[in-house]
C-alpha cells in the first residue's frame, strides 16, 4: 500500500536543481527537471556521496566524488550495464504544493 509523506513545498525546489531532504530514516534527493519532480536516494551507491549535491546535466546527475552518472527520471547508472549500481527512485506527486514521496 502507498504512503505517501509530505518532503518541502514545491517552490523550494528552481527549476533544474536539487534539494537534498530528510524523509523518516532515509535522506531523499528531491530534483526538478522539467516541470518535473523525480526523487532517488540521495546516496550515490557506488561511495555514498550526495547526489542531490551532484553536477546536473538535463536528467543526468553526476556525482560529485568520481563522477559516477545516474538518469534522474529511472535512477539508472547510465555509464554501465549493471543494475546492482542503479540510484533507488522513489514515486512522487504534488498535493497543495507540497512534494510528497511514496517510501512503501
Amino acid at each position: 500500500m502507498s504512503k505517501f509523506v509530505p518532503v518541502c513545498p514545491a517552490d523550494e525546489i528552481p527549476e533544474g536543481e536539487a534539494r537534498m531532504h530528510p524523509v523518516g530514516e532515509q535522506v531523499i534527493a528531491i530534483f526538478h527537471i522539467a516541470g518535473q519532480y523525480y526523487a532517488l536516494d540521495n546516496h550515490c551507491p557506488h561511495a555514498g556521496a550526495s547526489l542531490a549535491h551532484g553536477f546536473i546535466d538535463g536528467d543526468i546527475v553526476s556525482c560529485r566524488i568520481h563522477h559516477w552518472r545516474f538518469c534522474i527520471r529511472d535512477g539508472k547508472y547510465v555509464d554501465e550495464d549493471k543494475p546492482q549500481f542503479d540510484a533507488h527512485t522513489y514515486p512522487v506527486r504534488l498535493a497543495e504544493g507540497m512534494i510528497e514521496v511514496d517510501l512503501s
